[in-house]
């Protein structure tokens, strides 16, 4: 496999994992439920009757098949992770370096984005303004008045623009590095079993395969 599937592959096992640890936390799949009805006790010449009240359709796996799949998921997990250091240890350049530094290159562009799409205001706010004064009689009275609200943009934009455009240029052009070290570097490992499907059946055909 490639190095992209090898990351697929290790999502696919957190998920595996996520899903088998799940069910063996559902009290209802971990326990077989019998009830005694003491049915006599209550009225002579009533037979006592035990009921088997375990939800079954719970209990899709036997708990000791699922450890075991648990089990071998972390020893396979640890496999693929070696193999995939082993791969990206012979690329021609740093291989998380590159995705770091784009994400970080990414992030940068949005703020970037919004410095271009600023603008610069100007807005009269009528009568917001308020003041005190005494008059005539020596009593203080109010008075409104405009405000006008100036705001200016204090860096270049155009600058700005700029540096967005190349910023995505080296973007583009590391990403596309990515995208073939990916796709174009072997890793050395092979799947124990079939991880195709949906997450239960992919538990139940390695359990039916032991």
């Amino acid at each position: 496999m490639n190095l992209k599937d090898a990351f697929q592959t290790q999502n696919m096992f957190n998920k595996l994992s996520d899903h088998a640890t799940e069910y063996l936390e559902e009290s209802g799949v971990l326990m077989t439920i019998k009830e005694k009805h003491f049915r006599s006790k209550a009225v002579a010449g009533q037979a006592d009757e035990e009921l088997d009240v375990t939800n079954y359709d719970e209990k899709k796996f036997p708990t000791d098949g699922v450890i075991k799949f648990l089990f071998r998921l972390i020893e396979e997990r640890e496999k693929l992770s070696h193999a995939i250091h082993a791969a990206k240890s012979q690329m021609s350049f740093d291989l998380d370096t590159a995705v770091d530094a784009n994400r970080r290159r990414h992030a940068l562009a949005s703020t970037l984005d919004g410095l271009v799409r600023q603008q610069s205001s100007h807005v009269i706010h009528k009568n917001v303004g308020r003041g005190y004064v005494f008059n005539k009689d020596g009593n203080q009275t109010e008075y409104r008045y405009d405000i006008e609200r100036i705001q200016t943009i204090d860096y270049d934009r155009n600058k700005v623009r700029q540096q967005l455009k190349a910023l995505y240029a080296e973007a583009d052009k590391v990403s596309t590095e990515i995208d073939l070290a990916l796709l174009g570097t072997d890793v050395d490992y092979e799947l124990p079993f079939d991880i195709h499907g949906d997450l239960d059946s992919i538990i139940e055909e390695f359990i039916e395969q032991k």
